[in-house]
């Protein structure tokens, strides 16, 4: 992480940053000072404030934005990416998204509205509006002239898109193929008329499977009509595929609903009643091993048991975390929605644990077995227990533990989701408590069985 010494000259100061990445700049932007803030973006300049601005989280946007003067928030707004500033209107409830539009050039705030028109899972909320038309009639002279004439730093230039004489898209010409087209040659004959495109009503998850399929660096929105609204780029879709990965990363780690503009307090209300959950069932493992006098007689006469304990118990988590992630993940992108969906998934998975819980249970018999031969181990009374009972106690222990906790993780999620149940934050302590508690009990009922043929 970079730091800035604002001891310095502003001559130093802006010189120093003028080599430093917008990114990195963002990235302790908000940790400085009011007078460190408005320093640093009085010394970068309105473009590369804009670009740092961009890079900070919604929360600190938004707290940004209002610290800022008039002049600045309309330099800032109106030097954003079309993409960036809609992204950043679309913070504000739509009461309030006209009052900082009025910072915006008009041409620029009717796209932003014409954008926010679409909800945010369709095709069109993450399209761009900075590309370049051209007609077919135009020469190849004319063509190259209008583009030149008329690119924008911003604008997408890879493919030029080709409308006729009623505006309607006919085709998209590749800029390598204008740059090498001869004088004689026509805009019809160059240009791709089997072109990619999606409509207005598509979804966004449609457009980035037809981007990601057909590996094209930019598609066409239309409505119904053949009218070119917009374009969405591979660009767009690596940022969703971001944002939605990043998302989802939250959620695997049961925090979906973190915001930086959240206080401690309702942070904690998300996630501390299942915690309080967990620690209740946890008192249960106590309250039963207190209840169940064999189990202590059994701990008191092998103490190997505890050896072989955090074995059984981390496979049981393990598992049960692997299913948690790998279910969730399928919820999350829909992939469960129907009976049959479930149905297909739990037979598939049930399959991979019961093949996972073999290996790994057998692999627990010949070490356990192997240990206990080698260190012969004995009760407490001296008597010398077979290394394969030793070893059958761990592997029935993992086995079942493992089971039960790989199917509590693929079913849980399922059970709280159907329930419109908060299952990202709940599953994950309650699967890990009934894990712990069914694998305990589980290798110390076996392992009082045991004792009793020794």
């Amino acid at each position: 992480m970079i730091k800035i010494d604002f001891s310095r000259s502003n001559y130093s100061l802006k010189r120093d940053l003028k080599a430093v990445q917008a990114y990195d700049i963002a990235e302790i932007f908000y940790d400085l000072d009011e007078k460190e803030q408005i320093r640093v973006l009085d010394l970068i300049g309105v473009k590369k404030t804009s670009e740092v601005f961009s890079r900070l989280s919604e929360y600190q946007q938004v707290e940004t934005f209002e610290s800022f003067s008039e002049t600045r928030k309309r330099q800032v707004l109106n030097n954003l990416e079309v993409d960036e500033l809609k992204e950043f209107i679309g913070y504000y409830d739509k009461d309030e998204q006209d009052d900082v539009l009025k910072y915006v050039n008009e041409d620029r705030a009717n796209i932003i509205k014409d954008l926010l028109i679409y909800s945010n899972d369709l095709a069109p909320s993450i399209m761009s509006t900075e590309f370049l038309t051209i007609n077919i009639n135009a020469t190849i002279k004319q063509a190259t002239s209008f583009i030149f004439n008329n690119v924008k730093e911003d604008d997408f230039i890879d493919n030029i898109y080709v409308l006729d004489n009623n505006h309607k898209v006919v085709g998209v010409l590749p800029l390598k193929d204008l740059i090498i087209a001869r004088a004689n040659d026509t805009i019809a004959d160059l240009m791709i008329e089997d072109y990619y495109y999606v409509y207005h009503d598509n979804t966004v998850k449609e457009a980035i499977k037809k981007v990601k399929d057909y590996d094209i660096t930019s598609l066409a929105v239309i409505d119904h009509q053949g009218s070119l609204l917009g374009i969405i780029t591979a660009d767009d879709v690596l940022e969703q595929l971001i944002n939605n990965y990043d998302e989802l990363y939250n959620k695997l780690a049961f925090l979906p609903s973190h915001d930086e503009s959240y206080t401690g307090w309702q942070r904690s209300a998300k996630r501390l009643p299942w915690l309080i959950i967990a620690t209740v069932l946890n008192i249960i493992i106590a309250i039963i091993f207190l209840v169940i006098p064999a189990f202590e007689l059994t701990l008191s006469q092998v103490f190997a048991l505890v050896l072989f304990q955090p074995l059984v118990l981390d496979m049981a988590g393990n598992i049960g975390t692997q299913n948690l992630a790998v279910t969730l993940l399928g919820i999350h992108k829909n992939e469960l929605s129907t009976t049959e969906d479930r149905r297909s998934f739990l037979r598939k998975e049930l399959l991979i644990i019961i093949f996972n819980c073999l290996v790994v249970a057998a692999l627990g018999f010949a070490v356990v077995s192997l240990f206990s031969f080698v260190t012969a181990q004995v009760t407490n009374a001296g008597t010398l227990i077979a290394p394969y009972k030793l070893g059958f106690v761990v592997a029935a222990a993992l086995f079942s533990g493992m089971f039960i906790s790989g199917l509590l993780g693929t079913l849980l999620p399922i059970f709280f989701t159907k329930r419109e149940m908060d299952a990202d934050n709940a599953s994950g302590p309650i699967l890990t408590t009934l894990a712990d508690i069914i694998a305990i009990l589980t290798y110390y009922l076996i392992a009082s069985i045991m004792l009793i043929f020794l």
